[in-house]
C-alpha cells in the first residue's frame, strides 16, 4: 500500500454567508413564524384556538386512559389459564389479583381522571362522563371475568 492520503474539502459546500441571510432554501414544511413561536403549531394545524385544542387533546387522552384497563384483560386471562384449576397458593394469588385489581381501579376513578378535568384560568372544566363510564364498564367486565 502506498502512502497516498485521501483528502476531501467540504468548505465549498458550506455557505460563507452570515447566519441572517439565506444561502439555501428552507426545508419543506418549515415555517419561520412557527419556529420563532409567534404562531402556535396546534392552532395552525387544526384551525382552533389553543383552549379548544387543549380540550380536544385532554378528551383524547381521557379515552386512552378509559381504554387502558381493557388492555390488561388478555394478560389476566392468560395468567388465569396458566395458573390452572388446581388449588395452590399461586392460583389463589392470581385469582385474588384478578378480582381486586378492578375493584381498586373503580374506587380510584375520580383520582385517575382528575388531572384531565382540570380547569385553569378562564378554562372550562372538561366533561369526561363518557370516558369514566367506559372506564368503569371495562373494569366491571374484568371483575366479571375473574
Amino acid at each position: 500500500m502506498s502512502g497516498n492520503k485521501v483528502y476531501a474539502d467540504f468548505t465549498s459546500l458550506v455557505g460563507k454567508s452570515s447566519r441572517g441571510s439565506k444561502s439555501t432554501a428552507d426545508p419543506y414544511g418549515y415555517d419561520q413564524a412557527i419556529a420563532s413561536g409567534s404562531i402556535s403549531s396546534a392552532s395552525l394545524a387544526h384551525g382552533k384556538s389553543d383552549e379548544e385544542g387543549d380540550m380536544a387533546l385532554r378528551a383524547k387522552k381521557g379515552w386512552e386512559v378509559a381504554m387502558g384497563p381493557g388492555k390488561t384483560l388478555p394478560m389476566q386471562a392468560f395468567m388465569a389459564w396458566m395458573s390452572g384449576t388446581s388449588v395452590s397458593i399461586f392460583s389463589i394469588l392470581i385469582t385474588g389479583m384478578i378480582l381486586m385489581s378492578p375493584v381498586k381501579t373503580i374506587m380510584s376513578t375520580q383520582q385517575t381522571f382528575a388531572p384531565l378535568e382540570r380547569a385553569g384560568k378562564g378554562e372550562k372544566k372538561l366533561d369526561l362522563t363518557m370516558q369514566k363510564a367506559a372506564f368503569v364498564a371495562i373494569n366491571i367486565a374484568g371483575l366479571i371475568f375473574g
